[in-house]
């Protein structure tokens, strides 16, 4: 069960998500107004349903496969714990991922703490989730760089500057440079954080085998090339002429654009690299804000609306208290008090 400061520290988060969701609204409003409000909504409208089914469930295969990569990572730690809540857990995470750098999804470290699956495997997990997420959107996004001019290959060099950065970060060698550093530095604090720097990197390195790592990316090109799917699918009901690898990597620079600006979910540099880019191949204004919407609706807001269910479901219905318990009891939710513990720990 969660302590009551968890649980004030995943309300405090959960409110974030109020303000990021009428940003997003206004900067919506806006950029349609521009473009021609009515024209926008107008082509939005003019999508077939079995289209935006189809969006859908290539954003829900791209879910799956980043928690089968999940799950493998956390294995076999996990083997005591039921997938379905497992997934469940995992889907919570989404409910936060408009935090700065997706560091809201770190709230599934604390769902899976009863079940002996420790935070900073969790935290590790995540690290590495992200790394193999730039790699693969990396790659993917070279399909509109060879294409594009000097801003979209700038993009390019960045991400694959910071997967350097984080694949240098966890190299034997600098973890045991950070080792000798903490012996040498005064006070506690420093050395602690450095201690608990290289503990981190540990369980970082410890799931980075050559083997996993091609593992992971491949499930990443996967994932992430199905929701490039999707924004091609619905280019071309929206009548522009492109083809599947260029939506593919229109998407995924896009994508990558928004994670190196570090923002909430990306919000702003996604969709004005995407309507740029698209607007680059060929489509008009309305189209393009149009396509953009449609897709970050049926990615980044689905992703949103799934977690807050998964959420929720976790909070509202009983599950297992502990790995190997063998049964289920009711678990109250983490901000509420008990008869025993009157401040709720």
């Amino acid at each position: 069960m969660l302590s009551s400061d968890q649980g004030r520290n995943i309300l405090r988060a959960r409110s974030f998500l109020v303000p990021t969701i009428i940003v997003f609204l206004v900067a919506y409003l806006m950029l349609s107004s521009s473009v021609g409000f009515g024209n926008v909504m107008a082509a939005i409208a003019a999508i077939d349903l079995r289209v935006l089914a189809l969006v859908l469930l290539l954003s829900l295969a791209n879910y799956a496969l980043r928690f089968w990569r999940w799950s493998l990572m956390l294995s076999p730690s996990s083997t005591a714990l039921p997938p379905s809540r497992h997934f469940m857990i995992y889907l919570s995470g989404f409910a936060l991922t408009t935090t700065p750098g997706k560091v809201g999804e770190a709230l599934r470290t604390f769902y899976l703490r009863p079940f002996s699956i420790s935070p900073g495997r969790c935290l590790a997990a995540l690290y590495n989730e992200r790394l193999f997420d730039l790699v693969a959107i990396g790659i993917l996004s070279m399909f509109a760089v060879v294409s594009s001019g000097a801003v979209t290959r700038t993009f390019g060099l960045l991400g694959a500057g910071l997967v350097a950065v984080l694949i240098v970060a966890q190299h034997p060698a600098t973890i045991a440079r950070l080792e000798r550093l903490s012996r040498f530095l005064p006070g506690r604090l420093v050395p602690s954080l450095t201690n608990a720097a290289t503990t981190f990197l540990r369980d970082v390195r410890s799931m980075m085998t050559v083997r996993f790592a091609a593992i992971g990316t491949f499930l990443g090109l996967l994932a992430w090339g199905a929701e490039g799917i999707g924004t091609y699918v619905v280019a071309r009901e929206l009548g522009l002429h492109i083809g599947p690898a260029l939506a593919i990597g229109i998407y995924a620079t896009a994508m990558l654009a928004g994670a190196l600006s570090f923002l909430p979910g990306g919000l702003g540099s996604t969709e004005i690299v995407m309507i740029s880019l698209l607007a680059y191949a060929g489509a008009t204004a309305p189209e393009a804000v149009a396509t953009t919407t449609v897709v970050r609706l049926a990615t980044l807001w689905f992703a949103v609306a799934l977690g807050l269910g998964a959420w929720s479901a976790i909070e509202a219905l009983p599950g297992p208290i502990a790995a190997g318990s063998g049964h289920t009891s009711e678990r109250k939710s983490p901000h509420a008090a008990s008869p025993s513990d009157p401040e709720g720990r």
